[in-house]
């Protein structure tokens, strides 16, 4: 955090309240935070920029168009209203990404949901600087999304690894009513990586319920989800993680429905808000505002409710640092960012504004969001065995682990000849110790225990396998010796 940052948390700490009241009452040359109308739309569910371009804003709107806005004046860029189906509230063109190269290849691609409910992304051209070639259309991926109208997700962004991201609902109802959140073999309920190229899915994580928006730090690359919840809890997930645990959890709470595999582990949200003490209905995630233009926000993750009209930010290293900003927006569908990394926010009621502090910051076209190389590298794995004295008497061994990053891990034991202990499987997180238990069966019990009244020990051999995100694997073997 810059200096701006520090001082801002500071003037907090001593005057307390949003961090406008903070400002009005300690006083500083900043300005405070505003919106300034970019203009109103039909029904607008996000607004983004163009790599390379700081003039143009493009708003979407839900019943299938996207107007380009440039100095007050607007046009639309592409009307795809004729194959969008929008019949339901949660349904419609919900969001756009721009490839890296769109100054020199002109593509861009959508997320819509088509006749049936299904979710699909497509493919654009540009034709011209304010306009699209409908035309150039190609579907890169079609998610079959035909049991309900609701939990559609909506965002489709482009990584930092150069791929495709996209997040879906896990297909609508209550309750994970069609159990797709935790199925591998459903892409619903997911956040998905899609290559740009052939349209193929992978799955980076399960556990979701209707991520409707997540976005990546321009600065690091860092992923942050704000997943809707159900009747108790609206949460923020920050960094990958392999699942985020619904139905099992909503929030820091328990869940509706338990789910076998959640048993494994899940990982919990940085932040979640509660519907009846916060007020919250349905989270709109935004940015990690990176806007040198407003500096009592940098580095702050700005989000709000479409219930809750107050827009709040978060230094999500801090959770306690939660507050307000002072501002509202009624209905809020979506915050966006420009080419300039300035932040947009969008009303579903029609206005569309830019945040600002004062006057609008310069656009700094050389600074693009953060770009990384593919990820071929496995989590690191460390292992220590714990209670090798006690495992005849409380039938299992204790193993913690500890890994560089997130990551799923496998863990069998077995005493050759002897007994197999049953797998166990978690979810790892960076930098914090699990404890695995892997137990003895009844009848691997009584074999340990008869082996051990003849030897004095017994070699358990422990392996474990794990695989992050990106499909890389680690595998560590052990032999570990247990006493009687």
């Amino acid at each position: 955090m810059g200096r701006a940052g520090v001082a801002a948390r500071a003037r907090r700490w001593a005057c307390g309240g949003s961090l406008i009241a903070a400002l009005a009452v300690c006083g500083t040359a900043e300005a405070a935070p505003s919106l300034s109308k970019l203009g109103d739309f039909a029904e607008p569910t996000f607004a983004t920029g163009a790599p390379g371009d700081g003039t143009r804003v493009y708003v979407v709107e839900r019943k299938g168009r996207i107007v380009v806005a440039r100095d007050g004046a607007t046009q639309t860029f592409l009307d795809i209203t004729s194959s969008t189906l929008s019949d339901d509230s949660e349904r419609g063109l919900l969001s756009m990404a721009f490839a890296p190269d769109y100054a020199a290849s002109g593509r861009f691609f959508v997320y819509l949901t088509v006749a049936g409910g299904d979710i699909q992304v497509r493919e654009y051209r540009r034709a011209t600087a304010d306009a699209a070639d409908p035309a150039s259309g190609r579907v890169l991926i079609t998610i079959p999304h035909r049991e309900a109208g609701n939990h559609n997700g909506g965002q489709v962004q482009w990584g930092p690894d150069g791929q495709l991201w996209l997040g879906t609902g896990d297909g609508g109802g209550g309750d994970d009513t069609y159990r797709h959140s935790q199925d591998p073999g459903s892409l619903l309920g997911k956040l998905i990586k899609l290559n740009p190229d052939t349209g193929a899915p992978t799955i980076a994580s399960v556990g979701l319920r209707n991520p409707w928006r997540f976005s990546f730090d321009r600065a690091t690359g860092q992923v942050v989800i704000a997943d809707v919840g159900q009747g108790a809890r609206e949460e923020i997930n920050v960094g990958l993680a392999g699942n985020y645990g619904w139905p099992c959890r909503e929030g820091a709470v328990a869940g509706p429905r338990q789910d076998a595999t959640c048993a494994s582990g899940t990982a919990g949200p940085v932040l979640d808000k509660t519907h009846s003490g916060d007020g919250f209905c349905s989270i709109t995630g935004g940015y990690v505002v990176r806007d040198p233009g407003l500096p009592t926000l940098n580095g702050r993750y700005v989000y709000g409710d479409f219930c809750n009209a107050a827009l709040r930010s978060v230094d999500l290293a801090d959770p306690r640092s939660d507050a307000a900003t002072g501002l509202s927006v009624e209905s809020l569908s979506s915050f966006g960012e420009d080419a300039c990394g300035r932040i947009l926010v969008v009303s579903l009621s029609g206005p569309v504004y830019r945040l600002v502090d004062g006057a609008l910051s310069a656009c700094d076209l050389g600074s693009p969001p953060a770009t990384v190389a593919p990820d071929t590298r496995a989590c690191s794995l460390a292992l220590r065995a714990t209670g090798v004295r006690s495992v005849r008497r409380l039938k299992r061994l204790s193993l913690a682990l500890r890994t560089d990053e997130g990551c799923r891990a496998t863990v069998k034991a077995s005493i050759r000849g002897v007994a197999q202990f049953r797998s166990a499987r978690t979810s790892l997180t960076a930098g914090k110790r699990a404890v695995v238990r892997v137990k003895l069966t009844a009848r691997g019990t009584k074999a340990v225990r008869k082996a051990l009244r003849r030897k004095r020990s017994l070699t358990v051999a422990v392996r474990v396998s794990a695989v992050d995100a990106a499909g890389n694997t680690r595998t560590l073997t052990r032999n570990v010796k247990i006493r009687g």
